[in-house]
């Protein structure tokens, strides 16, 4: 028997399947401000809804969602809508004074 603890490896992608955790990883994201973590975490989104039929709902091809959320990616605006649109994700904004 080894003395070792053996940890389990966290897949975001598997965590990512919870619409809960999809709101928080987003959420999350959001309040950093960067723009790489928002795309970060809707790519993990993406991957768990499946990035096939989120690019066909986004109107985009695979490569190219692929490509908008890499770690070098820079969507579009019209993309990132319809990015947004196909994994259902709703944004609400707000003036604070």
């Amino acid at each position: 028997m080894s003395d070792r603890a053996e940890l389990e490896v966290f897949d975001s992608v598997s965590a990512a399947a919870d619409p809960a955790v999809q709101v928080e990883l987003l959420n999350m994201a959001w309040a950093d401000g960067d723009s790489a973590g928002i795309a970060h975490a809707l790519a993990v989104i993406a991957k768990a809804r499946g990035m096939s039929t989120t690019a066909a709902d986004a109107g985009l091809t695979r490569p190219a969602l692929y490509k908008a959320l890499s770690e070098r990616g820079n969507p579009s605006l019209s993309s990132l809508l319809g990015i947004m649109n196909a994994l259902g994700v709703k944004a609400h904004f707000q003036i604070s004074n």
